[in-house]
């Protein structure tokens, strides 16, 4: 049964955009370094009117309970999550599982065409 991992993450100060880069930077090397992830998204929000002092959000799904935690215990995992507390980020957290009673839609994947 797959799973979804969300964060939100709340810097105290805006990431200039080297830092911007290297959050990016560091999250991109995960599919190659980590693995096992089926779905990896980052990004700012553009109207953060309501993001009560969020500025990222970070979608990921696995395939099952097992692989997300191979994914948190990973180095290359532990490093970011070093890097992001580095810089004061209060991050925020969301794990749920994805079956007949979270999934009320499902998208198709897009074609690549």
């Amino acid at each position: 049964m797959s799973l979804q991992h969300v964060v939100l993450f709340s810097f105290p100060d805006d990431l200039g955009p080297e830092d911007d880069a290297e959050m990016r930077r560091l999250v991109e090397a995960w599919p190659a370094e980590i693995g096992g992830m089926t779905s990896i998204r980052l990004g700012r929000s553009f109207n953060e009117e309501r993001t009560r002092g969020y500025q990222y959000l970070l979608y990921t799904e696995f395939p099952d309970v097992e692989t997300l935690v191979t994914y948190q215990q990973h180095p290359v995992h532990q490093r970011f999550l070093r890097w992001v507390l580095d810089r004061d980020c209060t991050p925020l957290a969301f794990d749920y599982l994805l079956d007949e009673t979270t999934v009320i839609l499902e998208t198709p994947a897009p074609s690549r065409s």
